[in-house]
């Protein structure tokens, strides 16, 4: 691990300043906890080290991060999160000091601040602006596993494909035709698409073909958009 270099730091708070749990601190603040930071980089399909999270809270700066488990007898996968730039890691470890056994890994080559368990638990303590953001983020990710959990036991591999899509789609800034780009996901493989609806790629394959058929969606590598959000919601009942 290094420290940030003056333009690592400069592009670091703008991230940070960015993301939902750090937006109400000050750019003081955020230089302090970056002070508190190590810079480590990771190529695309590392298994990050990270002593099962308790000896550190990790924040991506840039790239993507998959929490995975395995299962050791099938080998088969699936994702329970992906990360993006700005978001963190380990935030159950952070609060009770337990191991946990998610496997992260980077989706491509990735940027990770680094600090100690112990720096981020005292961030809690000396930020109030961080600590009240802190609860809302927690409560965000457990809603997250709960509509996962859902989706994952109630619904056909169609629906949730379609839901995934649609999460990520950008509804806010449609493009000058109409269409609605899929931001995160656009340009996964379809195996880690699998991964993250507890799939298989060949099925996700077929399913995507059939939406694109169809013309629901615009897909070719490297972008994905919703073409016809409203009957893409209605053929799911979403």
């Amino acid at each position: 691990m290094k420290s940030l270099s003056i333009e690592e730091r400069q592009k670091a708070v703008e991230t940070l300043h960015a993301c939902e749990l750090f937006k109400e601190l000050t750019r003081e603040e955020l230089g302090s906890i970056l002070g508190d930071c190590r810079l480590r980089h990771f190529h695309k399909g590392a298994v990050i080290d990270n002593d099962d999270g308790v000896e550190y809270f990790n924040i991506v700066l840039d790239g993507g991060v998959k929490l995975m488990h395995t299962d050791p007898t099938t080998g088969r996968s699936i994702v329970l999160f992906l990360l993006g730039r700005g978001d963190v890691f380990d935030v159950l470890s952070l609060l009770d000091g337990d191991a946990h056994h998610c496997d992260p890994v980077s989706v491509d080559d990735l940027k990770l601040l680094r600090a100690p368990m112990v720096k981020a638990r005292q961030w809690l303590e000396e930020y109030p602006a961080l600590n009240a953001k802190f609860l809302p983020y927690i409560g965000h990710q457990m809603r997250h596993l709960e509509e996962f959990a859902e989706t994952v036991v109630f619904d056909d591999t169609a629906t949730r494909l379609a839901k995934l899509i649609l999460r990520h789609a950008d509804t806010q800034a449609p493009t000058e035709e109409g269409h609605y780009p899929v931001r995160l996901i656009n340009s996964l493989s379809h195996e880690l698409l699998a991964e993250m609806i507890g799939s298989v790629r060949s099925v996700v394959t077929t399913q995507l073909q059939k939406l694109k058929k169809e013309e629901l969606i615009l897909h070719r590598r490297g972008y994905l958009a919703v073409k016809k959000l409203e009957e893409l919601k209605m053929r799911y009942n979403l």
